[in-house]
């Protein structure tokens, strides 16, 4: 068995562009942990390995339920370790990939966990900007929880890379102010969370190009597209609103921060989030181009797992079932609205009230003609002489 400082290597889980990340046990505690080794040339700038072990200590003593712990930092043999909390689970994209675009209600619950991470990370004196927001960066556990990981390492890499001239981050999820080298304060957060609500609630992001100049000028310059309309059905507009401000182009315009976001999405959200149990529903329509492969088996920390837990279910898909519509004005508004008879019903009442009438009419006619007759009579049997010679 592999030995790295104090911690006794299992296997190896992934391996990335940043590193390779290991399963491993803690020699003293026999604690199981995932181990995060940077690849040995980020290692060779003096101040990017004092970038990383400062962001790494303050995020040792960040204790939320929506961040992965990042247990211990050192160096080991000229390389940095990362000792994180053990977990296993798909990443929100495979979600994504497995269900396609989620109900709002849903969405909305994943977003708040999500800024609840981002906002007790934001919080830190300085505070901590993730700066590489994505699915790809956030781990679903079976019972609808999420936790963030990776904060502060792109910040570290941008140091550690001081002899590139572009950002550290994903293209498909990078703000405007990163695009254009400027002041990356926690609304850039903001934003990659804003495109990542979008791809939930649409199954696809709002800005896509296979030319990576043309994707950035998106970014910078054009507002993103509106929902399409069978999302929008049922989606309160405060949430919509509050999307497309988190997807504004200046910083100052988006809202204030995370714990603004979490107050404005909360009273929507679901108290619990059931992904992958009998009551999780798979979305209506996948759009044609987002993702779609077969099952993905459940990750644990890390990126592009080579190894799994046979023991760990994979995450299923679902029949398909709608889902409610919970647009409270809505319903209002249908409840309080006139009520509308159908054609058909009417039809049958029209037919019913003619024929009615009728009877009615033939009755009173006919009953006038006997009244008639008999005053006739009456009136001829007066006239005749009397046989007895009575007048």
């Amino acid at each position: 068995m592999d030995r790295i400082g104090e911690y006794l290597v299992t296997r190896l889980i992934g391996e990335g562009g940043m590193g390779k990340v290991y399963e491993a046990q803690e020699r003293l505690s026999k604690r199981r942990v995932a181990l995060k080794v940077l690849r040995p040339e980020l290692a060779k700038a003096e101040d990017g390995r004092r970038l990383f072990l400062n962001e790494m200590t303050i995020l040792a003593h960040l204790d939320h339920p929506n961040v992965v712990r990042c247990l211990a930092c050192q160096e080991v043999e000229g390389e940095l370790v990362m000792a994180l909390e053990f977990l296993e689970g798909p990443t929100l994209r495979e979600v994504l990939v497995e269900r396609g675009r989620l109900p709002w209600t849903e969405a909305a619950s994943l977003v708040v966990q999500i800024a609840a991470g981002l906002s007790a990370a934001h919080r830190q004196s300085p505070p901590i900007v993730h700066r590489d927001l994505k699915p790809e960066n956030v781990i679903v556990l079976q019972d609808g929880r999420v936790k963030v990981m990776d904060f502060g390492i792109a910040k570290v890499l941008e140091a550690m890379r001081q002899g590139t001239t572009h950002s550290v981050g994903t293209l498909q999820y990078m703000s405007p102010e990163q695009i254009d080298a400027g002041d990356v304060g926690p609304r850039a957060d903001l934003y990659a969370l804003g495109l990542v609500f979008y791809e939930l609630l649409a199954g696809q992001p709002p800005f896509s190009s296979a030319s990576p100049r043309e994707l950035l000028n998106l970014h910078c310059t054009e507002p993103a597209p509106a929902l399409p309309d069978d999302v929008r059905k049922g989606l309160p507009k405060g949430v919509e609103r509050l999307l497309f401000q988190m997807l504004e182009k200046r910083a100052e315009d988006r809202p204030e921060s995370a714990q603004a976001v979490i107050e404005a999405l909360e009273p929507f959200s679901v108290a619990e989030l059931d992904l992958f149990g009998a009551g999780a529903r798979s979305s209506r329509t996948q759009s044609a181009s987002s993702p779609s492969s077969p099952s993905s088996a459940p990750s644990s920390i890390g990126s592009s797992p080579t190894g799994r837990d046979t023991d760990v279910p994979a995450v299923v898909s679902r029949p398909s079932t709608p889902p409610v519509a919970a647009d409270t004005i809505g319903l209002i508004e249908r409840a309080s609205g006139p009520r509308q008879i159908p054609a058909v019903v009417a039809l049958v009442i029209i037919v019913l009230l003619s024929v009615a009438a009728g009877v009615v009419t033939y009755l009173v006619r006919t009953g006038s003609a006997s009244g008639a007759q008999l005053d006739s009579s009456a009136v001829s049997a007066a006239a005749r002489p009397d046989p007895a010679g009575r007048r």
